[in-house]
C-alpha cells in the first residue's frame, strides 16, 4: 500500500514540477517579454517615451502581421500556407532559442523558421523559401532553425480547438527583409525590472503591470493603445492552465491513494497484531520487555512502510513521468521537456512513513501491553450493548441475515467506514476518468454540431473587398462574418466623461446622435480605456444574414441573438466580472474610438471569448464590413486556397479530426485512472475482507454449527458486501463530479468547457465497482469453507 501511494504521487508530481521547471528556465533563458503594447504604429520616438516610463529594463519594437508561405507540394507543386511573420529590429526580449543556423543579428538578413514548419514542410540553413505578404512575393534564405518563448502554444486562428504544428507557421525576419519602402511597427515588447517568469503572475506583479500600463498610455499620449500581460497572452496562460490542470492532479489523485493506503495500512497492521498475539505471549515470556516488543513491531511496520515509499518513488519517477510527458510533445513547443523531483515528494514519503510508523505502534501498543498470562490465550470476545436499532420494533420484522449484517456493521464502525471509503475512491476514479471524455467528446459535438452547423469555412485574406466576398458568399450559398481583435474593459476604467443614454447600448459622446450600439469618444476625449487596468484582449464577431451561427447561454439552452445588442461570452464576462445589463467599454486594436456598451446577453463558446454583434449597429458605429470568413454548406474545391483573396479553406471534418489527438490522450489518461480505480479497489476491499474474516471467524464458525451451509454463510456476507459498495459508489459519485470541478477549474480564460457527464458513465462506474468488490468478496468468502470450527470455538482455557 505505501509503494502504490508514493508511486501515483510522485510520478505525477514530478512531472508537473519538471515541466514547470522546463517552462521557467526556457522563459528566463529567452528573456520572455512582460509586457505587449499594441497600436496601429510605433515610432522611434515611441520607443524612446516607453524606454522612458520608470520601471522598464528594456522595449523592442516588431512589426507582427499574417501571411503565407508558398512551400513545395508533390500533388500540386506549390501550396500556399499560413505564416506568421515578425519583423525585428532587435531581439533581446522574447529572443530565438537557436537550433540550427547562426544567432540574430540586427541587419543581418535572412528568415528564422519555426522548427516543426521546417521539419514538416523539409527546409534547412540555407535553403530559399518564397513568402508572401499582401500580394506581394519575396525569396528569403533560411538563416535558422528556432523556437520561441511566445509560441509555447500556437493556433493558427482563434477558431481552431487544437494546433497543427507544420501544417501552418511563424517565422522572425530582420526589418531589412520588409517588401515594402516604409515598415510601420504594431508592437513593443516590454522587459520590466520587477516581473520575472519563475512561478506565476504574482498580485504584485499584476499592479506592476497595471501602472506600467496606465504610464505607457500616458507617454503616448494615446488611451487605444493595448497593453496586456503574459497572463492575456494565449501560449503563456494555455501552458501555465496546464501545468495547474496536472498540480491538481498531483494533489487530488495521489492524495486520495495516501489516504485509502494509510487505511489499508491501519487494516494490515490491526490483522497482523491479532494474529501475532502468542508470539507476544511467548516473547514476553522469555523475559523481553514491552518496550522491547514494542520496538520490535515498530521497526517492522517501519521497515517496510519505509521500503515501499522508496520503492515506489524510485518506480514512480523513471516510469509515470516520462509517459506523460510523451502525451504532450505534440501539443507544445518546447525545447527540452524532462520530470523533476520536488520537496513535496519528499515531505510526502516522510508523512507515509511516519503514519505507517505511529499505526503499527497504536496497533501493537494494546496487545504488547499484556501480561504473558493473558497474551497466550485467545483474546475474550468483545462484551457488546444492544443498540437502539435492535430494541425497536422494526428489529424483528427483518430476516435474520439483514439483523446479522446490520448487528455486524454496528459493532464494527471503523471497519465498515473503510470499507466504504475503499469503495468511494473507486468508483470517484473510474467515474472522473470516464466523465473527462464525456465532456471531451461533448465539445466536438457542441462546437461542430450545435454552435457552428456549417460543413465548410472559407478563410478570407485581409485585404480582400467587401464585392468579391460577397460573390463568394452567393456562389456557396454562404454566410459571411468577420472578426476584428479588441480590447475589452468593465466600465470602471472609463471616465464618467461618457454615459450611457437612454437607448439600449447608449449615445454617442463624440457627436451627441443617437447609436444603438455603443457611445464613441475620440482619443484625447474624457474617455480613457483602463486607466490603472490592464484591459483583456478579445475578439469581436460580427455576423451577416445567415443562420450556421447558434448561441447557447450559462445553463447551455438554445438563445437568439437580439440584433440591437451587443452579447458577451460567459468566460469574458467572468474575466472582466460583468453581468448582463453591465456596462464594458471596447475598442478595436489600432483604431482610436472607445465605445460604451451595456451587455445585453451572455453566451458560451468553447473557443473564442469576446463579444458579438450583428452587421447592421455595426456599421451604424461608422465601421466598415469586411467579412474574414465565410461558413456554407456547399462543397468547396480544395483549389479555392490558391487564389489570392482566399487564405484556406476549412473542412468540419478535419477539424474534427484535430481533436483525435485532444481524445487519443484523454483515453490514455482514462485509461490510467481506470487501472488505478481497479487496483486501488482490489487491494483496499482485498484487505478489508482478509480482516473481516479474522474477526468474523467465531460468528462464521457459529452460524455453520447451527446448520448454516457454507453457501448461507457467503450469501450473508455478500449481502453486507452488496450494502457497502451500493452506498460506496453512491457517495462516489459527487466525489467524481468534484475531481472533474478541480479540472476543469483550471482552464485558460481562452477555453470555455463545460463538465458534461452521459448516463453511460453512471452505468459504466456502478457496473465496474460492483464487479470489483463481487469479485473480491466471492474469493475472499471462499475461506468459509476452510473454517476449523473448533479452533474458532474454543474459549479460553
Amino acid at each position: 500500500m505505501s509503494f502504490l501511494g508514493i508511486y501515483v504521487f510522485v510520478g505525477i508530481d514530478s512531472e508537473s514540477t519538471g515541466m514547470t521547471a522546463c517552462e521557467e528556465q526556457y522563459y528566463e533563458e529567452c528573456n520572455l517579454a512582460d509586457l505587449w503594447v499594441q497600436g496601429s504604429g510605433f515610432s522611434l520616438d515611441s520607443l524612446t517615451y516607453v524606454k522612458s516610463v520608470p520601471g522598464m529594463k528594456q522595449a523592442e519594437r516588431r512589426l507582427q502581421v499574417d501571411g503565407k508561405a508558398i512551400v513545395r507540394d508533390k500533388t500540386s507543386g506549390e501550396e500556399e500556407v499560413s505564416m506568421q511573420m515578425n519583423f525585428v529590429e532587435s531581439n533581446e526580449i522574447s529572443k530565438l532559442y537557436l537550433l540550427e543556423g547562426e544567432p540574430y543579428k540586427a541587419g543581418r538578413g535572412g528568415v528564422y523558421l519555426d522548427y516543426f514548419f521546417s521539419e514538416k514542410r523539409g527546409y534547412k540553413v540555407g535553403d530559399t523559401i518564397t513568402l508572401k505578404l499582401e500580394s506581394t512575393r519575396f525569396d528569403v534564405k533560411v538563416a535558422g532553425i528556432f523556437h520561441n518563448p511566445e509560441y509555447v502554444y500556437y493556433l493558427e486562428d482563434v477558431a481552431a480547438m487544437m494546433p497543427d504544428y507544420g501544417a501552418y507557421g511563424f517565422c522572425f525576419l530582420d526589418e531589412s527583409e520588409y517588401p515594402f519602402e516604409e515598415i510601420i511597427y504594431n508592437q513593443i515588447i516590454v522587459d520590466a525590472e520587477k516581473i520575472d517568469n519563475t512561478a506565476q503572475v504574482s498580485d504584485t506583479e499584476k499592479e506592476i503591470q497595471s501602472q506600467l500600463a496606465a504610464q505607457i498610455k500616458d507617454v503616448l499620449d494615446d488611451q487605444s493603445i493595448v497593453v496586456t500581460g503574459k497572463d492575456d497572452q494565449l501560449s503563456y496562460q494555455t501552458y501555465r492552465s496546464e501545468m495547474a490542470q496536472h498540480k491538481s492532479m498531483a494533489f487530488a489523485f495521489p492524495i486520495v491513494f495516501v489516504l485509502i493506503s494509510l487505511l489499508g495500512i491501519i487494516t494490515t497492521m490491526t490483522r497482523l497484531m491479532a494474529k501475532q498475539r502468542v508470539q507476544i505471549g511467548t516473547m514476553k515470556a522469555l523475559g523481553f520487555s514491552t518496550a522491547d516488543v514494542v520496538m520490535h513491531y515498530i521497526s517492522y511496520g517501519f521497515v517496510l512502510s519505509l521500503a515501499g515509499c522508496v520503492l515506489g518513488a524510485v518506480v514512480g519517477y523513471y516510469t509515470l513521468p516520462d509517459f506523460i510527458i510523451s502525451m504532450f510533445v505534440g501539443s507544445y513547443i518546447l525545447p527540452y521537456m524532462h520530470k523533476g523531483l520536488s520537496l513535496m515528494s519528499l515531505s510526502m514519503i516522510a508523512m507515509m512513513v511516519s503514519v505507517s510508523t505511529l499505526i503499527t505502534f497504536v496497533a501493537c501498543r494494546k496487545e504488547c501491553a499484556l501480561i504473558p498470562a493473558q497474551a497466550l490465550r485467545p483474546a475474550a470476545p468483545k462484551v457488546m450493548k444492544t443498540s437502539f436499532v435492535e430494541r425497536s420494533r422494526v428489529w424483528k420484522l427483518l430476516s435474520f441475515s439483514t439483523q446479522w449484517n446490520l448487528r455486524d456493521i454496528i459493532r464494527n464502525k471503523m471497519r465498515t467506514l473503510m470499507g466504504i471509503v475503499g469503495v468511494v475512491g473507486c468508483s470517484m476514479l473510474l467515474f472522473s476518468a470516464f466523465g473527462c471524455l464525456d465532456s471531451i467528446d461533448h465539445i466536438t459535438t457542441w462546437m461542430y454540431g450545435e454552435l457552428n452547423t456549417a460543413k465548410n469555412r472559407i478563410v478570407l485574406a485581409e485585404d480582400i473587398d467587401y464585392g468579391t466576398a460577397s460573390d463568394y458568399a452567393k456562389q456557396y450559398g454562404g454566410q459571411m462574418i468577420q472578426s476584428v481583435a479588441i480590447s475589452l474593459s468593465p466600465d470602471e476604467g472609463v471616465s464618467s466623461g461618457i454615459s450611457a443614454g437612454s437607448a439600449s447600448m447608449g449615445t454617442s459622446a463624440s457627436t451627441g446622435s443617437s447609436a444603438s450600439m455603443g457611445t464613441s469618444a475620440s482619443t484625447g476625449s474624457s474617455a480613457s480605456m483602463g486607466g490603472g487596468v490592464i484591459s483583456k484582449t478579445g475578439t469581436l464577431t460580427v455576423l451577416d444574414r445567415g443562420n450556421f451561427m447558434h448561441y447557447e447561454d450559462a445553463d447551455m439552452e438554445h438563445i437568439t441573438l437580439d440584433k440591437n445588442e451587443i452579447a458577451m461570452t460567459y468566460k469574458m464576462a467572468e474575466s472582466l466580472g460583468v453581468k448582463e445589463g453591465s456596462l464594458v467599454c471596447w475598442h478595436v486594436l489600432g483604431d482610436d474610438k472607445i465605445h460604451k456598451f451595456r451587455v445585453g446577453q451572455i453566451y458560451r463558446n468553447p473557443s473564442v471569448q469576446g463579444i458579438t454583434m450583428y452587421r447592421e449597429p455595426y456599421e451604424k458605429l461608422n465601421y466598415k464590413f469586411v467579412p474574414t470568413e465565410i461558413l456554407t454548406n456547399m462543397t468547396v474545391p480544395s483549389s479555392l486556397a490558391d487564389k489570392d483573396e482566399i487564405i484556406g479553406v476549412q473542412n468540419t471534418n478535419a477539424m474534427m479530426d484535430s481533436l483525435k489527438s485532444m481524445m487519443e490522450m484523454m483515453y490514455t489518461m482514462a485509461g490510467i485512472l481506470i487501472a488505478a480505480a481497479i487496483i486501488l479497489g482490489v487491494v483496499v476491499l482485498y484487505n478489508l475482507g482478509v480482516l473481516s474474516m479474522v474477526e468474523k471467524r467465531r460468528e462464521m464458525a457459529t452460524l455453520k454449527v447451527l446448520g448454516y451451509a457454507t453457501s448461507g454463510v457467503r450469501a450473508i456476507l455478500a449481502q453486507q458486501n452488496t450494502w457497502i459498495t451500493l452506498i460506496g459508489i453512491v457517495l462516489g459519485f459527487p466525489a467524481g463530479f468534484g475531481i472533474l470541478g478541480v479540472l476543469f477549474n483550471d482552464m485558460p480564460e481562452s477555453m470555455d468547457y463545460s463538465i458534461v457527464v452521459y448516463p453511460k458513465t453512471y452505468l459504466y462506474t456502478f457496473v465496474l465497482t460492483f464487479l470489483i468488490s463481487w469479485a473480491v468478496n466471492r474469493v475472499m468468502s471462499r475461506e468459509v469453507k476452510f473454517i476449523d470450527m473448533v479452533e474458532a470455538l474454543k474459549g479460553q482455557e
